[in-house]
């Protein structure tokens, strides 16, 4: 007995070429926010290494009894920084040291993109006027420093030379997602983003 034969369809011509120029459409309708997204994610990792940096410096600081500083050491504004204590101790008898470069990150590495600038003015007391988290400036007053005693706070005779806030930015964008880094005397370090409100989310500046 014979078996009835089953007509096959393929893809014409025509339908393979409306669905590639479909696809085509839909794929450049997404680099724009593709591409905004990676810049901002450079940012903020940038800024995050930066946070981690001041946090090792702090952590340091306070277990070791004694002033350690957080140093960005680019002259142009790259993300780069290096933590040293500021009295150097060779290994003793005992086991206790505080050497020169306790952790660092160099300018190329990850992201390249990212730049900061930084700002010595003393930090204002509440309510917080929201032109202080306005951007420094790429490059702007670095190199430069902060220094945490062994209580883990900036020294009030630090005030006006110390940091208290680094804007990091994306040089590839102007219209990139911008973080801010905050210093207090006390030694409290906050990272926020300037363009959100403080009252509808936590990770907003003012």
């Amino acid at each position: 007995m014979l078996k009835a034969a089953h007509n096959q369809y393929g893809v014409s011509l025509l339908e393979l070429m409306i669905a590639i120029a479909i696809g085509s459409v839909l794929l450049m309708l997404g680099i724009p926010s593709f591409k905004s997204w990676i810049q901002n994610t450079q940012t903020r990792t940038a800024a995050e290494s930066i946070l981690n940096g001041l946090q090792i410096a702090r952590t340091e600081a306070v277990r070791r009894n004694t002033d350690v500083r957080f140093n960005l050491t680019d002259a142009s504004g790259m993300v780069a920084w290096r933590v040293d204590c500021v009295n150097v101790v060779t290994m003793q008898p005992d086991g206790y040291e505080c050497p020169m470069g306790i952790q660092s990150r160099v300018g190329n590495e990850g992201g390249t993109n990212a730049r900061v600038g930084i700002s010595v003015a003393p930090f204002p007391s509440s309510p917080i006027p929201a032109s202080y988290f306005n951007d420094p400036g790429v490059a702007a007053g670095l190199p430069a420093g902060v220094t945490f005693d062994g209580l883990g706070r900036v020294p009030l005779a630090n005030a006006g030379v110390d940091i208290t806030l680094i804007g990091v930015t994306n040089a590839q964008s102007a219209t990139a997602r911008r973080m801010v880094i905050v210093i207090r005397t006390g030694g409290q370090i906050r990272m926020c983003d300037p363009a959100v409100s403080l009252a509808s989310n936590p990770q907003g500046c003012s």
